[in-house]
């Protein structure tokens, strides 16, 4: 293990630093102690024995008999010295006076006597102690026994001592220094290896095991639960790719997966020959159904519609959900003839109502088709055109278009009618023309339709027809009816006061009948204008009213509840029975202009416009034909029982100003009746 790897590794550079550290502070005070400890011991024995043995010498010489003459005490002296311990005696009195032994070596005192406090103390290697006693040798008192005793024995014996102890020490830190080298070459080592691995995972190379076999329990519960890691990392791995490249809610491709398989299919077509299809299929109305029912229902509608879509490709071909209601099929192997059929069936797959959470939906849907090569080369260019020709579907209520240069002119032109839209609506270009409905029973005429016209600043006159589908495309349908009725409520409180029983219809959309915030702003406005409800009637499509019966039903009931009449526009060309709108508050019903316009009694609308009048009279509502154009058809009308009537035989629709002159000056034998 070289320095950089050892280096690498912080935690157990430290914990060795941390031990060493510890001994090399260590090891010298216990050195110390130990030393010390020795030197007390022996010092205090030798101090013990030197003080025993010289008080032993200074009771013999002051009680001994034989020593009453100066060679007795010389004599004692000698042979004290003869032993070697002693290595120096005398004896001194106050006047200084001293009596040494004949083989003394006087040398080694100076001329006043120095008792040593400790050993090794003046570096002579004698350790000098002074005891007190009387002796007499004639007319002298000796008072002082002096003796000097060789040290260096407890000298060499405490540097022995300090040399093995030393040596020891010295042993077990070299030892401390291999056992640490040791383990940590075992723990760094396996560690080191599992570091790599790691990184090597974290580069996303997660296919090897963990390549580590030790005997240390905790590096290899280590290693076990890395290997854990690196399953758990492989199998998060795998979800995480199958997430990116999936739809979390319905799990089918999302647009990522989506563009990838595209590009596969090109590659492959073009390398055959081949052809095939990508199909962007937006859905209608659900937009209103996710603000209006909550994204709970919306989230289960893409799910019911995922599946149905699923239900109508082949195991070769791949349908994706790239964005919030738009999905894309990639049918393989298909020129457009076959694709348009495909897509068709796509369409029928999604007609039948659904279910969902205790409501009864319907969800249109409408479809752009792009063919490689013809119109596109590329991802990008497929898309884009399959785009296009399904905004031209939905412009154009079909189910299925498929691209052609044409659209991309048109589709520009909705671009920027869009954009211009939104500041039509605050500039005030909307405004409003009305169409006269008249009652034959009375001879006058009884309200007029409210039809709301857009005057754009570059563009001219923009049709309704053209505007409308954008309008709902871009949810404004509230803001612009609101917007127009605000602005001619005060014209039209003054029509409904000034001519009795006289009312005004506004169109409602389908998606008003999926929010009844317009409810909410059309009282607050007519009741800050004094405009009375009873005076407005709504229109709405039976196709809007059927698209979701129970969602209509509650709001239609609101209106009602406001005092606000309830009519059905272009009766007849949804798929309703009268038997079933009775469960609608609904007191006006209007039939399409496509049943009036030729009427005849030999026509095949006749039964069906008669039957209507009648069953609609029997429920108890007023019946209201649009469309009249000549003389003909009002009398068949009124043979019937329809009196009531809306048409270019009477009035175009007209300015409010147009209008107000044309109730001024009405008269009903102008019309031949």
């Amino acid at each position: 293990m070289n320095v950089k790897d050892f280096k690498s590794f912080g935690m157990t550079t430290h914990v060795m630093v941390g031990v060493l550290l510890i001994h090399v502070i260590l090891l010298p005070v216990l050195y110390v102690t130990i030393i010390d400890i020795y030197k007390d011991n022996v010092e205090e024995q030798f101090v013990g024995h030197v003080r025993e043995v010289t008080g032993l010498l200074s009771d013999v010489i002051s009680t001994s008999e034989s020593l009453k003459d100066k060679n007795g005490a010389v004599l004692l002296m000698d042979t004290a010295l003869l032993g070697g311990e002693v290595q120096y005696i005398e004896l001194a009195d106050p006047g200084d006076n001293r009596l040494f032994p004949t083989d003394g070596d006087n040398s080694l005192i100076t001329e006043k006597f120095i008792e040593d406090r400790y050993i090794g103390e003046h570096d002579d290697a004698i350790y000098f102690i002074s005891v007190p006693l009387k002796y007499q040798l004639g007319n002298t008192i000796f008072t002082r026994l002096n003796l000097g005793f060789d040290e260096t024995v407890v000298v060499d014996r405490l540097t022995v001592v300090k040399q093995r102890s030393l040596l020891i020490l010295s042993i077990y830190f070299i030892c401390i220094i291999l056992l640490l080298s040791y383990f940590t070459s075992v723990i760094v080592r396996p560690l080191k290896v599992l570091r790599d691995w790691s990184k090597a995972v974290a580069a996303g190379e997660t296919s090897a095991n963990v390549p580590v076999a030790t005997h240390i329990s905790e590096v290899r519960h280590l290693s076990d639960d890395l290997e854990s890691m690196r399953l758990s990392l492989v199998e998060l791995a795998d979800h995480m790719q199958y997430k990116a490249m999936h739809d979390e809610l319905t799990g089918l491709p999302n647009r990522t997966l989506n563009n990838d398989r595209i590009k596969h299919v090109i590659s492959r077509a073009a390398r055959e020959g081949g052809s095939f299809a990508v199909m962007l299929l937006d859905l209608d109305r659900f937009k209103d159904i996710n603000d209006t029912l909550g994204h709970g229902v919306g989230d289960k509608v893409l799910m019911v519609v995922a599946e149905r879509l699923e239900s109508g490709i082949r195991d070769s071909d791949t349908i994706s959900r790239i964005g919030g209601d738009e999905f894309c099929a990639i049918i393989e192997g298909v020129e457009r003839v076959v694709a348009e059929k495909l897509a068709m069936k796509l369409a029928t797959l999604l007609e039948p109502p659904l279910q969902v959470s205790g409501h009864t939906l319907q969800v249109g849907v409408s479809i752009g088709i792009a063919v490689y090569p013809d119109d596109g080369d590329s991802t990008e260019l497929l898309i884009q055109h399959a785009d296009v020709a399904m905004y031209e579907a939905k412009y154009q209520g079909q189910y299925v278009i498929s691209y052609h240069e044409d659209m991309d002119k048109h589709r520009i032109e909705d671009l920027q009618l869009s954009t211009d839209m939104r500041e039509g609506i605050k500039s005030d270009q909307f405004y409003a023309v009305f169409q006269p409905k008249v009652d034959l029973r009375t001879g006058v005429p009884c309200g007029c339709e409210l039809l709301t016209r857009w005057q754009h600043p570059r563009m001219g006159m923009i049709s309704p027809d053209k505007f409308i589908p954008l309008v709902e495309r871009e949810n404004m349908v509230g803001e612009m009816t609101r917007t127009v009725f605000d602005k001619y409520v005060l014209q039209l409180k003054q029509l409904v006061e000034t001519y009795p029983d006289f009312n005004v219809s506004i169109n409602v959309s389908p998606l008003n009948l999926l929010d009844t915030s317009l409810l909410e702003d059309l009282k607050a406005s007519m009741q800050v204008n004094g405009f009375d409800p009873s005076s407005l009637i709504i229109e709405v499509t039976e196709n809007a009213i059927m698209s979701n019966p129970k969602r209509s039903a509650n709001v239609l009931q609101q209106f009602s509840s406001a005092g606000i009449g309830v009519s059905v526009d272009d009766f007849g060309t949804g798929y309703s029975s009268l038997a079933y709108l009775q469960k609608f508050p609904i007191d006006e019903l209007k039939i399409d202009k496509s049943f009036i316009i030729d009427l005849s009694k030999d026509s095949q609308n006749y039964p069906i416009v008669n039957a209507t009048i009648a069953m609609a009279h029997d429920l108890g509502m007023s019946v209201i034909a649009e469309g009249v154009e000549n003389e003909q058809v009002i009398d068949l009308l009124v043979e019937m029982k329809c009196c009531l009537m809306q048409g270019s035989f009477f009035s175009k629709p007209l300015s409010y100003a147009d209008l107000t002159e044309w109730l001024n000056t009405f008269d009903i034998s102008d019309f031949g009746k």
